[in-house]
């Protein structure tokens, strides 16, 4: 076994317990367990809600102090995940990312612990993304990792439901990568734009590579499978 994974809120629980599985490995409730001992395990990865304030429902300091206490119990582990959303951003007035403050704690109290997370999203253009959201799709086991630049998550939310009107009910492609990989296939995200409707919200117009509203310039987009999630992920230094 070399894997633990710890969830926090409900929602979040069967696709914790799903990713544990996958790799052999045990999944926990993290305000309803205190550490154990977890033969063979090497490997903790956190799955929840997180933003640059917070990860599942813990300050930076709290969650190195979950980390501790079950290295305290479990030596052998070597490596931290965090799988979420936005935690490489620094979002509004804050001086650095979720990501940022944990690491730098880390490191000076656990220095051989390798830490990893989802990269910063990078459009087309090398804009670093200041919004990113991991979507999940139960019953295709398929994830969607979106980002885009600015301070408006409104672009993110509509590139999300670009990729999902391709999905069931509105689309024919069943899961994440079907439909992102319908959507590269046909060169979508260069062939449209973020554009508006008579009410103001955001609809995909056709239009050419150089719009300055052009989706490939404006969004990042990955997709993956329950098995791939974790080699998505990078290592944080």
């Amino acid at each position: 076994m070399a894997i633990l994974v710890l969830w926090d809120d409900d929602d979040h629980r069967k696709r914790a317990e799903l990713l544990a599985q996958t790799y052999n490995g045990v999944a926990h409730k993290i305000s309803d367990t205190v550490p154990v001992q977890v033969p063979g395990v090497t490997t903790i990865s956190f799955w929840g809600h997180g933003d640059a304030a917070s990860f599942c429902h813990k300050s930076p300091q709290e969650f190195l102090d979950v980390v501790s206490a079950w290295k305290k119990v479990n030596p052998q582990i070597d490596t931290v995940e965090m799988i979420s959303c936005n935690l490489r951003h620094r979002q509004g007035t804050r001086p650095d990312s979720y990501t940022t403050q944990v690491v730098t704690r880390l490191k000076r109290k656990h220095a051989g612990i390798v830490f990893k997370a989802f990269p910063v999203a990078v459009t087309k253009l090398g804009v670093p993304s200041e919004n990113s959201i991991l979507k999940w799709h139960p019953g295709s086991q398929t994830w969607a990792y979106v980002g885009t630049p600015g301070k408006d998550d409104r672009y993110m939310f509509a590139t999300c439901r670009m990729v999902e009107d391709h999905m069931p009910p509105r689309g024919v492609h069943a899961g994440y990568v079907r439909a992102h990989n319908t959507m590269r296939g046909a060169n979508y995200f260069e062939t449209h734009k973020f554009g508006k409707d008579a009410l103001g919200s955001i609809v995909p117009e056709a239009c050419s590579l150089r719009h300055v509203l052009c989706v490939a310039n404006n969004a990042s987009v990955m997709s993956g499978t329950i098995g791939t999630l974790r080699w998505a992920l990078t290592e944080i230094k």
